[in-house]
């Protein structure tokens, strides 16, 4: 079974000042959250030594030195450390198993309820993966996890209409449950899905793609195609991000 880890980045309300809603996810085998986690443990111990319990990783309140311990820790460390999460992630490029996926929602563009587009994209495009994997002689199912907020009961009911009447695009055939939500301080995957949901909203909404860059590589491709990165937009014809630039490259040589 494939695991799909998700979380959020910029707000879903209208009326919010950002102009990008994100949700960013991290796709593993069943093996794989164990030593991945075993990883990002090594890291805390780096940096903290002393500490026993695991710490939350956020990138946003490491970023910006919000709350403890982030607060007491150098603005320079505390990019070192987000670099070392970050450069974790890109080193998951060609690792069996593990892949990066993002939906990028521009909400000028976008005016009906963004929590649903961005979970019918990243289902789809989930489905899609599981679907790839199948044709190459690796059939498996799919379980999506998501951090506990505010839409639960809502992602919940989307999702059993993806996998039952089906979506804009179809029905979604390779999950074996409706989502799972669960706390992230009690898994690091869930953190890791912050993560690049992190470093995409700061690519799409303030043009930073310092985090980005590191961590495209292991974005979901296909036939020269980013698949795993969305960007929904009206303008997407002439976009150059990657996801869009992949798609209408192929699209014109085909």
């Amino acid at each position: 079974m494939h695991l799909l880890y998700v979380d959020e980045s910029g707000g879903d309300d209208p009326n919010a000042k950002d102009n990008y809603f994100v949700l960013g996810g991290i796709s593993l085998f069943e093996r794989k959250p164990y030593y991945l986690s075993a990883d990002v443990d090594a890291i805390q111990k780096k940096y903290f030594p002393a500490v026993t319990d695991p710490i939350e990783f956020h990138a946003s309140a490491i970023s910006n030195g919000n709350g403890s311990p982030w607060d007491s820790m150098p603005r320079t460390q505390r990019k070192e450390l987000l670099r070392e999460i970050y450069g974790l992630l890109g080193r998951q490029v060609g690792n069996s198993g593990v892949s990066l996926f993002a939906i990028a929602l521009y909400k000028p563009d976008n005016r009906s309820s963004h929590i649903q587009r961005t979970c019918e994209e990243m289902a789809g495009h989930f489905d899609a993966y599981l679907g790839s994997l199948e044709a190459a002689g690796d059939k498996q199912r799919g379980l999506m996890i998501f951090d506990q907020s505010r839409h639960e009961k809502t992602v919940q009911a989307l999702m059993t209409q993806f996998r039952t009447t089906g979506a804009s695009f179809g029905r979604v055939k390779r999950l074996a449950e409706v989502p799972l939500f669960t706390d992230s301080k009690i898994t690091r995957m869930l953190q890791l899905a912050d993560f690049v949901a992190y470093a995409v909203y700061r690519r799409y909404e303030s043009g930073d793609a310092s985090y980005f860059d590191m961590i495209l590589p292991a974005f979901h491709e296909g036939s020269g195609v980013v698949h795993g990165l969305v960007h929904l937009h009206a303008d997407h014809k002439t976009c150059y991000c990657p996801g869009c630039l992949s798609r209408r490259t192929t699209a014109a040589g085909a």
